[in-house]
């Protein structure tokens, strides 16, 4: 009996989960809950992804025969003829020490100046705090594109104890002139013995990783598909930086980047055109034109694309295998998904939130691909889509004019 009513109970208990099963199945599907994305422009490409290799005039600069080499400039640097780029101590502790001497200097020179400036300065609360605002973003850039971060350092450092002082908190900059003089005079007996010059003039880099003519810069618009896949193939076989070098020189502003497409994929393109590249490893991207390769031969599959750059920096002298995303073309739109598009009277748009009212928006298709569609807005039509207007994405029976509480 009791084998019984438990089995009576266990029948029970499944015939509820699935009746429950079956109502939440019901419910979900004839109430869909309304969900939104806020109209925001945004900016997508038609691209192509490829290897590229960069190309530039450029040699090495090596170490000294004797003694201990160390770079006497900063990456990126702009080295004119007769320019030092490194300098030779007698031993490693000489070198260290001399590093030591420099930091203390720069520092000491920079709390010197700090001090005589924040004398007598207007008592401006509000100015200090506009300019430490910009300046953390100035940092905040700067830590993005590894460009000028020292000096962006330096600049909110200063704004910031200009600050302390105008609201009454005391620093002692006395101390901290003095501790930063003892450093100088305890570290400046350990002089470089010789100097390395260049008799060129160019751009300093650290970086050299011994394929600094893989490819040949003045021929380079010669340069076939084979030998830049060849080229690829040798770095990837062998990428590990050379050590032996003091360095190298960048000698000219024009730098090239070579890859290796389909052909269908610049059929748009011409020779001459200004394009967008983007560096797939961080958020990097590079106006470059197109030197030659959108021009293929007929029936030709693949084409060799050489693009060109006249803006050099420390990053770019650092560039030698890179993936990357040509972009050639840019549309400027609402992107939606799919599924949020709709067609009302032969027109296609999207269907808004205003107030708790539906509201129909018309639009163009600009671009689409399988997940999403962008759409054009215009300001000036009162039936378009508004930036900032709530686009439903997920809905049910979405009518123009409709209420939702």
């Amino acid at each position: 009996m009791k084998n019984m009513r438990r089995n009576d109970v266990a029948i029970f208990i499944a015939i509820f989960l699935v009746v429950a099963y079956v109502f939440y199945e019901c419910y979900s599907v004839t109430h869909i809950e309304l969900v939104t994305e806020t109209a925001l422009p945004t900016t997508v490409y038609e691209q192509v992804d490829a290897q590229a290799l960069v190309v530039r005039q450029e040699h090495i600069i090596d170490n000294a025969d004797d003694g201990v080499t160390v770079a006497s400039n900063e990456n990126g640097a702009k080295i004119k003829v007769g320019g030092n780029v490194g300098m030779v101590f007698d031993s490693q502790k000489s070198a260290s020490n001399y590093s030591k001497y420099v930091e203390a200097r720069d520092r000491l020179e920079y709390y010197e100046d700090l001090r005589a400036r924040s004398v007598g300065q207007a008592a401006n609360v509000e100015s200090i705090n506009d300019d430490i605002h910009r300046q953390v973003n100035d940092y905040i850039r700067s830590l993005n594109t590894n460009k000028d971060i020292d000096d962006a350092a330096d600049a909110l450092n200063g704004s910031l104890v200009k600050r302390q002082l105008i609201i009454g908190e005391k620093i002692d900059f006395s101390a901290i002139i003095s501790d930063l003089q003892q450093k100088t005079d305890k570290y400046s007996s350990y002089p470089p013995t010789g100097y390395i010059s260049t008799s060129e003039s160019g751009v300093f880099s650290t970086y050299a990783d011994g394929y600094e003519s893989i490819l040949d810069y003045d021929n380079i618009e010669d340069v076939t598909a084979k030998q830049v896949n060849s080229a690829i193939k040798k770095i990837d076989k062998n990428s590990a930086k050379s050590t032996k070098h003091l360095g190298k020189l960048v000698t000219a502003y024009n730098w090239y980047m070579v890859t290796v497409v389909d052909s269908e994929c610049v059929k748009s393109l011409a020779d001459g055109d200004k394009i967008e590249i983007a560096l797939k490893d961080n958020d990097t991207t590079i106006k470059m034109t197109i030197v030659k390769g959108a021009e293929p031969d007929m029936g030709v599959e693949k084409t060799v694309l050489v693009l060109k750059s006249n803006d050099m920096n420390a990053q770019y002298a650092m560039l030698r295998k890179v993936d990357v995303s040509i972009r050639y073309r840019s549309y400027t739109g609402i992107k939606v998904p799919v599924e949020a598009l709709h067609v009302k009277d032969n027109k296609k748009g999207v269907y808004a939130l205003v107030s708790s009212q539906v509201r129909f928006r018309e639009a163009d298709v600009l671009y689409s691909d399988k997940d999403y569609v962008l759409l054009s807005f215009d300001p000036d039509n009162s039936d378009g889509i508004r930036l900032y207007d709530k686009i439903i994405v997920q809905g049910k029976e979405l009518e123009d004019g409709k209420v939702y509480t």
